[in-house]
C-alpha cells in the first residue's frame, strides 16, 4: 500500500464532467492568485490578461505579482501598464525570513479589473520555492482587514503559462465539491500545440522515490487508474475517444496552475495548517513536496481534467543546474516521505546512479557537468540548500571559443559528434556562423564530423560509429590518427568518447548556436576528476547508510 494511503479519505474515481461556468463560482469565495516572475515582463504580460478575462468574477480576485529582482524593468512596467494599488518591497535576501516594508500605494484601481493587484519587490532572486514563499507571507500581512478580506483560496500561477477563460471557474468549483480537498490542480496542455495533453496524473513510487504519469503496484489508485487509462488510451496525448474529463485523485499536481485551501496551508484554529515551502529547494520538487505533505495531513489532492494550463513541456526547459536542483530537492523530498529502511534503500540507489551519470559524462566529453552531477549528492547529504546549481562556464561567442582553443590557424580540425537526426544541421549552421565572423588573418577549421551510422546522410570523410562499446572504441583510433583540436557537443548530449585527442570542448546549445561553453579536458582533468569521484563515493554510502527521515521544525517545510 502507498504510504499516502488514507481511509478517512472518501475514494473518487473519474467523475462526469464539470460543467463550465459563466456566472463564476459563488459569490463570497475570494481567491488570491500569486505569480513569481523573473525578467519575463513578455510573458507575464499574457498571464495578467488571461487573468483579466477569466469567467470567475474579477471582484473575487486579487492578484499578488512576486518580482524576484528582476533587472528587465518589470516592476516599472508593471506600474505603468496595469497601475497596481500596493508595491511592497521585501527587504531581505532570506525566502523564509521575509522583511516587507510598508505598502507604497500607487493607484485606486488596476487597470485590469481585478479585486486588487500587489507587486511585492524581492531584493534577491530566490527562485520559484522563495518567490511563492514571499506570496503566502504577504498574503498573511496584507490581507485579512475590512478592505482586503483574507481569501478562501490561493491560486498558484507559473509566468510563462496561458489559460483557458474557464480555467479558474473549473479549479473553484471542484475544490467547492468537497471541503476535504487540499489542493485542486489542472491538465496541462503543450502551449505550441494546444489539443496535445502534455500531464495529467502524477503519482509518488515509494519503491523507487519517482513521480511517474500511472499508479504503480500496490498504490491505492492503481485499479482505477488502470480503468481510466482503458477508456482515454493513457495519461497524455489527445484524450482518445472520451477525451481528458472529471475529476482524479493523484498524488501531485503542478504548481504551474495550482489551487490550495488557505485554511490547509495556516491553519484555522481547530486543525494545524501544513506550512509553507520547504526554503531548501529554489526551484523543483517543491511543489511535489507540498502536495505530499498536505496529503499526508488529512486532505485531498484532486486533479481537474477540465481546467486546462497551457505550458511549455518541462523537458524543453533542462540545463545541468536544473538537473542539479530537481534530483538534489527529490533527495530532501523522499527524505520527508519514506520510512527508514526504505528511505536508506532509495538514497543508496540514487546516489549510486549520481556516481555512474557523473563517470559516464566525464568519459564523454562532459567534464564540467560530471562535476556538477557529483556535487549534487554531496549538497543533498550536507544540506546545502538554496540557489546553489551551475550551468557550467559562461557561454561566449563561438568565434571566441575557437580562437581560445587554437582553431582558427587555417590547420586546425575540429570534431563535432552528431548522435541525433538534426545535428548535421546544426554542424552546418555553427560551420556558416563562423565562416562570417572571421577576423583578418584567420582561417575556419577543418571540420570532422563524427556521426553515429543512424544519423542520415553523412558527408565524406566523416567518422561513422555504431551505438555498441566495440565501435565506439575501434573508432577512437580514426579520431586519434586526425588529431582534432577541439570537440563540439551539442546540448550536453554525447555517446562518443574521443579519449584519446583534442586537449578542448566547446559545448553548444543548438538553440543558441551563436554561443559556446569552453572547456578544457586532458589526462590531468580526468585523473583529478577520478580521484573527487572515488572520494565522492565513500561520502555518497556513508551518507546513505546513515540517512533519517526529516522532520521541519518550522512552517518553511
Amino acid at each position: 500500500m502507498s504510504i499516502l494511503s488514507n481511509q478517512s479519505l472518501r475514494p473518487i474515481e473519474v467523475s462526469a464532467p464539470l460543467a463550465d461556468s459563466d456566472a463564476g463560482a459563488p459569490v463570497g469565495a475570494r481567491v488570491c492568485a500569486l505569480i513569481v516572475t523573473w525578467n519575463r515582463k513578455g510573458f507575464l504580460t499574457t498571464v495578467l490578461k488571461a487573468l483579466s478575462v477569466q469567467t470567475y468574477s474579477p471582484e473575487l480576485l486579487d492578484v499578488v505579482v512576486i518580482d524576484n529582482a528582476g533587472s528587465d524593468g518589470t516592476l516599472e512596467f508593471l506600474e505603468s501598464e496595469f497601475r497596481p494599488e500596493r508595491i511592497v518591497e521585501n527587504h531581505t535576501e532570506v525566502a523564509h525570513e521575509p522583511k516587507f516594508g510598508a505598502p507604497r500605494l500607487t493607484s485606486p484601481r488596476n487597470t485590469l479589473g481585478f479585486s486588487s493587484l500587489t507587486v511585492i519587490r524581492n531584493r534577491a532572486n530566490m527562485g520559484g520555492c522563495g518567490g511563492f514563499n514571499t506570496g503566502f507571507a504577504s498574503v498573511e500581512r496584507l490581507f485579512g482587514d475590512g478592505e482586503h478580506p483574507a481569501p478562501s483560496f490561493v491560486w498558484l500561477v507559473d509566468d510563462d503559462v496561458d489559460l483557458p477563460p474557464n480555467a479558474l471557474a473549473n479549479l473553484v468549483e471542484a475544490m467547492e465539491s468537497d471541503p476535504h480537498i487540499g489542493l485542486v490542480g489542472s491538465r496541462t496542455c503543450d502551449i505550441a500545440n494546444r489539443g496535445r495533453t502534455i500531464e495529467t496524473t502524477i503519482y509518488f513510487n515509494t519503491e523507487t522515490g519517482a513521480m511517474q504519469d500511472d499508479a504503480p503496484p500496490g498504490h491505492r489508485r492503481h485499479e482505477a487508474h488502470r480503468a481510466w487509462v482503458a477508456t482515454v488510451g493513457g495519461p497524455r496525448g489527445q484524450g482518445g475517444a472520451t477525451g481528458y474529463r472529471g475529476l482524479m485523485d493523484v498524488d501531485v499536481v503542478s504548481a504551474c496552475s495550482m489551487l490550495a485551501r488557505w485554511k490547509a496551508v495556516v491553519g484555522d484554529g481547530e486543525r494545524r495548517g501544513v506550512g509553507f515551502w520547504d526554503h531548501r529547494y529554489f526551484i523543483y520538487c517543491d511543489d511535489a513536496d507540498w502536495c505530499l505533505r498536505v496529503a499526508r495531513a488529512g486532505w485531498r489532492v484532486v486533479l481537474n481534467l477540465d481546467a486546462v494550463v497551457f505550458h511549455t513541456p518541462w523537458n524543453l526547459k533542462l540545463t545541468p543546474a536544473r538537473i542539479y536542483y530537481a534530483n538534489r530537492n527529490r533527495l530532501w523530498m523522499v527524505q520527508k516521505t519514506l520510512p527508514t529502511e526504505r528511505l536508506r534503500e532509495v538514497t543508496r540507489r540514487m546516489m549510486r546512479s549520481f556516481l555512474f551519470d557523473g563517470l559516464h559524462a566525464a568519459l564523454h566529453r562532459r567534464l564540467f557537468h560530471a562535476h556538477i552531477i557529483l556535487q549534487t549528492g554531496l549538497d543533498a547529504a550536507r544540506n546545502v540548500g538554496g540557489k546553489t546549481g551551475s550551468d557550467g562556464p559562461t557561454p561566449v561567442p563561438i568565434v571566441e571559443a575557437l580562437r581560445t582553443a587554437g582553431c582558427l590557424d587555417g590547420a586546425a580540425r575540429v570534431a563535432v559528434v552528431c548522435n541525433v537526426g538534426d545535428s548535421l544541421a546544426w554542424m552546418n549552421d555553427l560551420r556558416d556562423r563562423v565562416a562570417g565572423a572571421l577576423r583578418s588573418g584567420e582561417a575556419a577549421p577543418v571540420w570532422l564530423p563524427i556521426a553515429r551510422n543512424d544519423v542520415p546522410n553523412p558527408p565524406a570523410g566523416a567518422i561513422i560509429y555504431g551505438r555498441h562499446l566495440a565501435s565506439r572504441l575501434k573508432k577512437q583510433l580514426w579520431a586519434m590518427v586526425r588529431r582534432p583540436r577541439a570537440v563540439v557537443v551539442f546540448d550536453q548530449i554525447n555517446d562518443f568518447p574521443v579519449l584519446f585527442a583534442a586537449p578542448w570542448t566547446l559545448h553548444v546549445d543548438h538553440k543558441k548556436p551563436e554561443v559556446a561553453q569552453v572547456e578544457r579536458d586532458g589526462w590531468g582533468k580526468r585523473l583529478g576528476f577520478g580521484v573527487r569521484w572515488a572520494w565522492t563515493g565513500v561520502v555518497f554510502m556513508r551518507y546513505a547508510r546513515s540517512v533519517k527521515p526529516f522532520v521541519s521544525e518550522t512552517r518553511y517545510g
